[in-house]
């Protein structure tokens, strides 16, 4: 990952149900941004959108640029994430995030306070 976590923002991210599902392919197989898009019905530009926003995070990396017929490149993206906990006590919401290669980080963010 890239320094510290947003810890505001996370837990959006990775709640949300496209992040999820693209996290989830790329941990079977590395696939392309039209993959993606194609997989999961939802247009180019929001695929490009999320995987930005995925590897913004470290939750997903570039593991290999190939060539097209016409000599275009494309990257497949593949998840860096092992598996993460969501837990919820009082006030608190508690990710315990597990990406590859490193320490388990966790983040707790208050829901009472913004």
């Amino acid at each position: 990952m890239q320094g510290e976590i947003d810890k505001t923002a996370i837990g959006a991210v990775l709640m949300d149900e496209y992040n999820l599902k693209i996290l989830a392919a790329t941990a079977l197989k590395p696939m392309s941004v039209r993959e993606i898009a194609y997989r999961f019905d939802i247009p180019l530009a929001s695929a490009y959108r999320k995987i930005k926003e995925l590897e913004s995070f470290g939750l997903i990396k570039v593991e290999e640029t190939r060539l097209t017929k016409d000599g275009k490149r494309y990257k497949l993206y593949r998840s860096q994430v092992e598996n993460f906990e969501v837990s919820y006590h009082r006030d608190t919401l508690k990710i315990k995030l597990h990406i590859k290669w490193k320490e388990p980080e966790v983040i707790e963010k208050s829901i009472l306070t913004s």
